[in-house]
């Protein structure tokens, strides 16, 4: 698949703190002209939190909206389900797999958007789903225990979260000529302790099914991780973007050259989160990120990373979600990154 030339073109994570979607989508569409991405709601309603909006119709997922709770059973109709789960995956059956109004309000309000306007469409959409190694570890089964651990659980989740995605993908890609889908995978900030119990390449396996189902829909799949991360492991995956918390946590970037050289040789995107979520962005400017950012490229270069390939191959974004921050700092963010897009651009680069 061909790789674009983004040269710090801004766009947001994925989740936002507004109950009320529509001036969010005004502020969306208009500040991110050309890769503006769909709103998660986590506030509006539990179901649109990131564990609980891709769980709908998946065999065993068991919702407790009274008590904002999840997890899986395997009890009841569970073996029903899961030979019509599996069947609807033999066939491709993708529609199977939609994420309804109720679980993503911010999505279809979106998408009418798009498809109401009379104006120019952007040449990019975005949407995110949960990663499925951060869905299966966080998501527990009857016995509290995260279904990552449970064979049979853990495989719906790969495959369930896979459909998902490629369901997101077909739906932005009706509307742009190109789609980004991203794949939040928080959990990786502790992959590798003595506290997790997952082979590295059954993670890898499991990111791999998803971008391999949001690759059939020609769109390109990303990776948010929002804290430190043994990198080598999404730089050796098929991930087309990494995006990470560039403002915090940075450093452990530059400690794998030769896995970031091959990542950008083969045509991989930095989706730099340098613009951060605390109340501290309400004190910073394009300046200040601008010479951040640029002392952040330093460190790759030095290790042999070609600037300018850095610069063709960047996106910009907040370093995470804005869901459970306040609208003040939400709207801030927003401010400074569509600034700091314009202030890189006019210098041809960081």
């Amino acid at each position: 698949m061909e790789r674009p030339v983004l040269a710090a073109c801004p766009t947001v994570v994925g989740s936002f703190p507004h109950r009320e979607p529509t001036r969010l989508l005004d502020q969306i569409f208009r500040s991110l002209p050309e890769m503006p991405a769909w709103p998660q709601l986590p506030a509006r309603d539990f179901r649109e939190s990131m564990y609980t909006q891709y769980s709908e119709g998946l065999p065993g997922a068991v919702i407790d909206a009274k008590n904002e709770r999840i997890h899986f059973s395997t009890q009841g109709r569970f073996h029903e389900e899961l030979e019509g789960f599996y069947q609807a995956i033999v066939e491709e059956d993708v529609e199977r797999f939609a994420i309804s109004r109720e679980y993503a309000l911010g999505l279809h309000l979106f998408l009418d958007r798009l498809r109401s306007s009379d104006a120019k469409k952007p040449l990019w959409l975005k949407g995110q789903v949960t990663g499925p190694f951060s869905f299966a570890m966080t998501v527990t089964d009857e016995n509290k225990r995260s279904i990552a651990y449970s064979t049979e659980l853990n495989e719906i989740a790969v495959q369930g979260i896979a459909m998902k995605a490629r369901w997101s993908a077909r739906r932005l890609r009706e509307l742009a000529d190109n789609a980004l889908i991203v794949l939040d995978e928080p959990y990786l900030c502790s992959f590798g302790s003595a506290f997790i119990n997952v082979p590295r390449e059954d993670v890898i396996t499991a990111i791999n099914t998803s971008v391999e189902a949001i690759h059939k829909e020609s769109a390109l799949a990303g990776l948010h991780c929002c804290g430190n991360t043994d990198w080598s492991l999404p730089l050796n995956s098929t991930i087309d973007v990494i995006n990470m918390d560039a403002y915090e946590f940075f450093n452990g970037l530059p400690l794998y050259p030769a896995e970031v050289k091959s990542y950008m040789d083969r045509g991989g995107i930095l989706s730099l989160g340098i613009v951060p979520t605390s109340e501290i962005v309400m004190e910073l400017n394009a300046q200040k990120l601008y010479d951040a950012l640029r002392e952040r490229a330093d460190l790759l270069v030095a290790k042999g990373i070609d600037r300018a390939q850095i610069n063709r191959q960047s996106l910009i974004t907040p370093a995470c979600g804005l869901g459970s921050k306040s609208e003040a700092i939400s709207d801030q963010a927003m401010h400074v990154l569509v600034e700091l897009s314009a202030y890189i651009r006019e210098r041809s680069g960081f």
